[in-house]
Order: C-alpha cells, then sequence, then structure tokens
C-alpha cells in the first residue's frame, strides 16, 4: 500500500501491528477513482452517485482506511463532529432524545461526542474547553444556565448551538424543548384536582439546573393561585437517584405524616419515593400518591404505574439535530425557540 498520506506528502506512519495505515489513495485504487473523488463521498457525499459511494465504502472497510479528521480541521476548521452534552446517562431520562441524535446526526453523515455534566456547570464548562478543541461543527447542551467562561468558549467557538429541554426566554442560540415551569404547574394543579391539598415536592439539588428551578417555580405558582398547603418543609432538594427519591420519601412520612402526595421533579426520584412507600407497606395512592415528571419507560411499567409529565424526549432530539444540521448548512430559517410541549399523563400512582 501507498505510504503517502492524506495531503500527498510522504509518509512512514505504521498501524500498531507494524504495517503502514491506509491512506485515501489506497482507497481510491481499490475503489478505482480518484483521490479527489474519495475525498468529495467523505466530505459531501450527496454530490457523489450511490453507486461511486458504494464502492468507496466497500474499499474502505477493505483496507481499514480511517480519515484523518484533526487533519481536515486544519484546513476546514471544523469536523464532522457534533458535541453533545447531557446531565446523566445513568438511566433513561435523557436516553430517547440521545437516541435521537445520534440517528439523525448519523443518517446525515455527522458523528456525535456526548459527555456527561452530573448537572454540574463547572464540569459543562471543562468538558466543553476540551472538546472546542477538537473543532465540531455544532454543540447540543442541556438547560440554559451555564457559566460566563462556557458563554465565552460558545461564542469564540463559531458554530451552532442547540439547547435542549427547556424554553428560555432569550437562548444562546436556538433552543428545542418545552415549558418546565408550566408542565410543573399543570402537574400540580392536576394533583389538587384530584383532591389532593398537602403536596411535597422534591427535586434535585443543583443550583444551576434551570430545569429543576422552573420546575419549582411552577409548583410554588400553582400552590399559591390554588390555596393549597404553603409549607417550606415540603419543598425537598436532594441528590439525583433512585436512592435518593427513597431518602426523600423516608423524610416525609417520618415527618410529615399528613401529606397525601409526592411531586418529584423527575421520574427517577419518583420512582425512589413510590419504592420506599410500597416497601413501609403503604397503598399507593391511597395512603399517598406519588406524581414524577419525565414519562421514562419504566413508568408505565411500574405496579402501580406512575402518574407523570410526559416529555416528548426523541421529538426533542430528532428535531434539535434537524436544527443543527439546517444552521451548519446556513438553511435554518425557523423560530429561536421551538415548543415541543409537554402532556400530563395520570395513571395508577395519583
Amino acid at each position: 500500500m501507498s505510504k503517502r498520506n492524506d495531503n500527498g506528502g510522504k509518509a512512514s506512519t505504521s498501524s500498531r501491528s507494524g504495517g503502514p495505515l491506509a491512506t485515501m489513495a489506497d482507497v481510491a485504487q481499490l475503489a478505482n477513482v480518484t483521490t479527489m473523488t474519495v475525498s468529495r463521498a467523505l466530505r459531501m457525499p450527496e454530490k457523489v452517485s450511490a453507486e461511486t459511494r458504494e464502492k468507496i465504502e466497500k474499499a474502505i472497510r477493505i483496507c481499514g482506511f480511517v480519515p484523518n479528521y484533526a487533519a481536515r480541521s486544519l484546513s476546514s476548521q471544523h469536523t464532522p463532529v457534533i458535541v453533545a452534552l447531557f446531565p446523566t446517562m445513568m438511566n433513561s431520562v435523557f436516553s430517547g432524545t440521545i437516541e435521537a441524535i445520534s440517528t439523525h446526526l448519523h443518517d446525515n453523515h455527522y458523528h456525535l461526542l456526548l459527555g456527561q455534566t452530573n448537572f454540574d456547570v463547572e464540569k459543562e464548562e471543562e468538558l466543553l474547553a476540551g472538546f472546542i478543541g477538537w473543532r465540531p461543527a455544532g454543540i447540543i447542551l442541556t438547560g440554559g444556565l451555564r457559566t460566563s467562561r462556557t458563554r465565552k468558549l460558545l461564542a469564540n467557538a463559531d458554530v451552532p448551538v442547540v439547547e435542549v429541554w427547556n424554553k428560555p426566554e432569550q437562548p444562546f442560540d436556538v433552543s428545542v424543548g418545552f415549558s418546565n415551569v408550566k408542565a410543573s404547574y399543570e402537574m400540580t394543579r392536576s394533583l389538587h384536582e384530584w383532591g389532593y391539598r398537602r403536596v411535597a415536592f422534591v427535586s434535585i439539588d443543583a443550583p444551576m439546573n434551570d430545569r429543576s428551578l422552573e420546575r419549582l417555580e411552577g409548583y410554588r405558582s400553582a400552590v399559591a393561585e390554588l390555596g393549597m398547603a404553603n409549607d417550606p418543609r415540603l419543598e425537598m432538594k436532594v441528590k439525583f437517584g433512585v436512592h435518593a427519591g427513597r431518602e426523600a420519601m423516608q423524610h416525609i412520612l417520618e415527618n410529615m405524616p399528613d401529606v397525601d402526595a409526592v411531586f418529584a421533579s423527575s421520574d427517577t426520584l419518583a420512582v425512589g419515593c413510590l419504592m420506599e412507600a410500597l416497601r413501609r407497606g403503604l397503598k399507593v395512592p391511597d395512603d399517598i400518591a406519588v406524581a414524577g415528571f419525565g414519562d421514562v419507560e419504566l413508568a408505565a411499567e411500574l405496579v402501580p404505574s406512575l402518574t407523570t409529565v410526559h416529555v416528548p424526549r426523541v421529538d426533542i432530539g430528532r428535531r434539535a439535530a434537524s436544527i443543527l444540521i439546517d444552521r451548519i448548512a446556513g438553511s435554518y430559517d425557523g423560530p429561536a425557540v421551538v415548543d415541543c410541549g409537554f402532556e400530563i399523563v395520570r395513571r395508577q400512582s395519583a
């Protein structure tokens, strides 16, 4: 095989097995096309015929060629990589969004680079500082609150940014999500309509998590408007996880036995609350009701099934990826804030 690199210069780079790395010229020779055609197929596949692309893809598989995106970014400024940062990937809260983003990007010849922030804006800043060095073509972030340095990093990166899972008044670039305030308000109002008057609210203890802050705002708004019990003890902030939800329910049952419903700002917390109530032999919702937020797949399968706020996670991911690709191409002419809506889903737990 040729020992010339993709830019035509002489190279002696070898693979770990000792043999030379496959080059674009090797692919061109196997596919019986020019090196320029291979380059065009990799950068702008829509401009190469399906038959030629198939030959090139087969040649790539045979010789094990991997494009040098780092070298390409030196001339084009950006790689075909999209960076996406989410608070957690430990459960299905964001999985539908991530899967939809990944699928849509793959179908449009982009590669997804994921990072987990652990609900920490400082961690988000740290990850972005590293990922932006790889010259991504676009960035997807969760929520709208971030550090001043992160905002500066995004501005200097000069690439399209899509924020998901919220509905800010002034997005950094484009936002795709829903109103967390309204969704939380509607769930609290629904619990009131169903006869519950002393509703505890359990949320994630993350001062820079705008989703949690907005859901707390929605809960408070409904409590005040409907004249429900207004007791600071009813608002609990905990760590994220099923175990944290169990501990929250344990505290509620032992210290506020008159609480008749618990509204958790995440299905993950709600599952923990529900499990603790059942573990103590309580009947849900007769003794105490439980409601969540997110409508993860498990919510409908629990016994009793979980009442929750349905979030269109897949639609958010699909639309975010589609808008980002259009923004990269310079063809997006839609709104800066895209509202995907939500739905209150009443099941057996409330």
